[in-house]
C-alpha cells in the first residue's frame, strides 16, 4: 500500500511554492534561501545557484533586471518518494516588466514554466533540496501601460 500525503503536507509544499515566488517579487534574498534546504540547489536559465549564499543572490538579481515581477503558481502535484521525501511539479505563469530602451514603453517576458522540484522534510518543514527550471513557452509583449505616467504598483510597494 502506498502511503499517502497528508493534506497539511500538501498545503505546506504548496506554501513554499508559493513563498519562493513571493521572495521573488518582493526582492527578499532571506524568504527566497529559507524555501530551500542549506546544501540546496536551484537550476535556472540564468544560472546553478547552491547553497544559501548563492540562492540568497537570486531575487537581487531579477529586481536589476526588471522593474517587478509577478509569480502565479497555477498548480502543483507532488508525489511521496518516501516518508519525508516528495517530487513534484509546479506549473507557473512568471511575468518580468521592464522598461523597454528601443521605444520607451513598458514590456512584459512572461515565461510558462515547471519547476521539477524535490523536497525534503526536515524538523516538520518542508523545504526545496532540489528545483529546476523548465521552460514551457514565452512570450514579450507589450502592456499598454505607459512607465512615465502610471507610477502605481511597484516592486517593492505591498
Amino acid at each position: 500500500m502506498t502511503q499517502a500525503l497528508s493534506w497539511q503536507d500538501i498545503v505546506a509544499l504548496r506554501f513554499v511554492a508559493e513563498s519562493y515566488g513571493m521572495a521573488v517579487d518582493r526582492n527578499d534574498a532571506t524568504l527566497f534561501a529559507a524555501q530551500f534546504t542549506p546544501d540546496g540547489v536551484l537550476e535556472a536559465p540564468r544560472g546553478r545557484f547552491s547553497g544559501h549564499a548563492e540562492l540568497a543572490t537570486v531575487p537581487g538579481m531579477m529586481a536589476g533586471l526588471y522593474d517587478r515581477t509577478h509569480h502565479g503558481i497555477v498548480g502543483q502535484v507532488p508525489v511521496l518518494g518516501g516518508r519525508a521525501v516528495v517530487t513534484a511539479d509546479t506549473y507557473t505563469h512568471a511575468r518580468h516588466y521592464y522598461t523597454a530602451r528601443r521605444d520607451g514603453a513598458e514590456h512584459c517576458y512572461e515565461m510558462t514554466v515547471r519547476y521539477e522540484d524535490h523536497f525534503v522534510k526536515s524538523n516538520d518543514s518542508w523545504l526545496l533540496r532540489h528545483r529546476k527550471l523548465v521552460l514551457v513557452g514565452d512570450a514579450t509583449f507589450r502592456t499598454g501601460r505607459d512607465p512615465e505616467t502610471d507610477k502605481g504598483d511597484k516592486k517593492n510597494e505591498h
